[in-house]
């Protein structure tokens, strides 16, 4: 058996006494999840190959927690510091799917206003960024409850279409860009302009692809914004510099982590699991380079995860089978990829872990009570003043190979 792992290939020894193939590996300096090609032998004495993750576990750097969470506000007029307060009780909802509200209490009468931007810092680290939809006082006391949505919601503004074609010739990073320069900071109406954001486009990723959610030329960036995101890996990622909020746009595939529910301190661990495969995909047509002539795509999925456009592939997958409509028929075979992007478990898996927060859109290999090991994403992140952080779980990616051996055995 013949292993590749971090450049180096091994050979690993039969063990009678263990039943089990050994080996010993040279552990990469840096820490993190690294994958092991395997290539071996199998019942029918074929040649097969096989991956799997190894998790090399760095040395932690000691940390000292001051137990502490502040939340500064800033002016949405002009990113002024309004104040800086220490916020007692809070519950901080990140979640790209629902985009939920977060709860602040606040035991100070301050400045802040609706759609003022605030910025939750804890442990000496930002880990919010978000804007005011409402203040409420409680009682006659000075108690005050915040609630806010996170802060790409400046850009949850139904606006004209500008020119998409700048998704398929430069980028998704760049059409975006190019929307909020266009209507949220140097708009023709210089009164509603947001004069103190500035935009980095850090990536350039091309697609064949038409915003979705348009209707009669309208659409909404928000909803367009968190799309890429969910599809695309398009993440936004907000700093101040220079006394000024900086927002970059990039394509960012995170590092994957381990989790091993039986070795981490974890807590109140669910799992649900639904397989959903979409095998065939049919999309409708209107127009072919903008020429009206209806017509039909058909894309077919393949047990590698691979697809084809040949009905009669002998590698064809079962599954269900869906149609969808796209007016052009250039975006028809990103349409009918994306819709087989929904080739996943549903959330399935939720659980709290101790002291340890981990950004929604991290990809994660998750080991479960029973040493199944899925591949999955955080999609949603609760913070409050527990020390636990509880997780959500989104989009398991279904490895089709061993659903198929599943299916046989």
């Amino acid at each position: 058996m013949n292993i590749k792992f971090n450049g180096n290939t091994y050979v690993a020894t039969y063990n009678e006494q263990t039943g089990y193939y050994e080996l010993e590996l040279t552990a990469p300096n840096i820490g993190g999840v690294y994958q092991a090609d395997i290539e071996y032998i199998n019942i029918l004495g074929e040649i097969a190959t096989a991956q799997k993750d190894i998790q090399i576990l760095a040395k932690p750097t000691i940390e000292i927690h001051q137990n502490k969470t502040f939340m500064w506000i800033f002016s949405f007029q002009d990113f002024s510091v309004k104040d800086c307060i220490e916020i007692p009780q809070y519950e901080i909802n990140m979640d790209e799917e629902t985009n939920a509200t977060s709860t602040f209490v606040v035991l100070k009468q301050t400045e802040a206003k609706a759609r003022d931007i605030i910025a939750i810092k804890k442990d000496g680290g930002i880990v919010y960024w978000g804007t005011i939809e409402e203040i409420q006082k409680e009682g006659e006391g000075i108690k005050y409850t915040y609630t806010a949505k996170y802060i790409t919601n400046l850009f949850d503004r139904f606006i004209k279409l500008g020119n998409s074609q700048v998704v398929r010739t430069t980028g998704l990073e760049d059409f975006i860009s190019n929307e909020i320069s266009s209507n949220f900071t140097e708009s023709t109406d210089s009164f509603i302009n947001i004069d103190w954001l500035d935009v980095e486009v850090k990536t350039h990723t091309p697609k064949e692809t038409s915003v979705t959610n348009v209707d009669n030329g309208i659409y909404n960036l928000h909803t367009w914004m968190t799309n890429c995101t969910q599809n695309y890996n398009i993440v936004y990622q907000f700093e101040i510099v220079d006394n000024r909020l900086k927002m970059s746009i990039t394509n960012q595939e995170p590092t994957k982590e381990l989790i091993d529910v039986n070795a981490q301190p974890i807590s109140g661990y669910e799992e649900v699991f639904e397989t959903d495969v979409v095998a065939k995909v049919s999309v409708l047509y209107s127009k072919v380079n903008d020429q009206e002539q209806a017509g039909e795509y058909t894309l077919y999925l393949k047990t590698d995860r691979t697809t084809t456009t040949n009905m009669n592939d002998p590698d064809r997958a079962d599954g269900k089978v869906t149609t969808i409509y796209t007016e052009n028929y250039e975006d028809a075979n990103q349409s009918a990829l994306d819709e087989m992007k929904s080739n996943t478990y549903n959330h399935n898996i939720t659980f709290n872990y101790l002291d340890r927060y981990i950004p929604i859109g991290t990809p994660i290999a998750i080991k479960t009570k029973e040493s199944a090991i899925y591949d999955t994403y955080i999609s949603a992140v609760t913070i409050t003043t527990s020390k636990f952080y509880q997780y959500t779980c989104g989009n398991i990616r279904v490895k089709f190979i061993d659903k198929l051996l599943k299916e046989k055995k």
